[in-house]
């Protein structure tokens, strides 16, 4: 019988129509056709229900599993006639929307319409997609690949930033190196060139000492110019203890 916007649409996956066609054209299903033998024909079981569905109200089995003349006729046509014949099973259990479409030159807006009136409607989009395979695997209607979804994309959090050893040290707020508290009252660079004598271990070279000092003298002369010295005050006559 046709389908009807009167029963269920047929709306399984079109691979699964056409697998079990291809199947019993080659192989043969047992009957009757039933959840088991679905199953066993890789059908997953969230498809089955659906698929049983379709195969009956598209005229491939009877309504108590056994295959069905159409489905007879198919699998004994001659490969050269093959097509054609599924192009006649398919004129006939679709001749209610073929009143309306025509599959070989409609876009899928149009098919879409021709579907509205079908129950379940939340189904009809499988509808429209099964329809359309169908007719293409019957050379009747263009294949229509649609495109993947896009894809959301993620955005990566920032990796870290890998720690630099040829970065100094952090000094604290008074001029100390590795972390030291300096509280000599010298002047900042005096106070960190001394501090950095702890990173040079407990023994050094000749060669490093007597560098070291020269740039410390330079920096000491620096900071504290050499000027004229200053007189010392005179003692009164109390501190002299007179």
């Amino acid at each position: 019988m046709p389908v009807t916007a009167d029963q269920p649409g047929p709306y399984a996956p079109a691979s699964a129509i056409i697998g079990l066609i291809e199947r019993h054209r080659n192989k043969g299903l047992p009957s009757p056709v039933d959840a088991d033998v679905l199953g066993r024909a890789g059908i997953s079981p969230s498809l089955i229900p659906r698929t049983m569905q379709s195969l009956i109200g598209l005229d491939l089995i009877t309504d108590d599993g056994q295959p069905s003349g159409v489905l007879e006729g198919l699998r004994l046509a001659p490969e050269s006639e093959y097509k054609q014949r599924v192009a006649e099973w398919l004129t006939g259990a679709y001749a209610d929307a073929l009143q309306f479409v025509d599959p070989a030159t409609d876009d899928e807006v149009k098919i879409r319409d021709a579907f509205r009136s079908y129950k379940p409607v939340g189904q009809q989009p499988r509808m429209v997609t099964l329809f359309g395979a169908l007719f293409a695997y019957a050379g009747i209607a263009p294949e229509r690949v649609r495109p993947p979804a896009p894809r959301a994309r993620t955005a990566l959090p920032p990796k870290p930033r890998a720690a630099n050893a040829s970065q100094p040290k952090p000094r604290d707020q008074r001029g100390g190196a590795h972390g030291q508290t300096l509280d000599t009252g010298l002047p900042p660079a005096l106070a960190g060139m001394v501090a950095s004598l702890v990173a040079e271990g407990p023994e050094w070279s000749a060669e490093r000492r007597d560098e070291f000092f020269k740039a410390f003298r330079g920096l000491v002369d620096f900071c504290f110019p050499v000027g004229a010295a200053k007189a010392a005050p005179a003692q009164t006559t109390e501190e002299k203890g007179l």
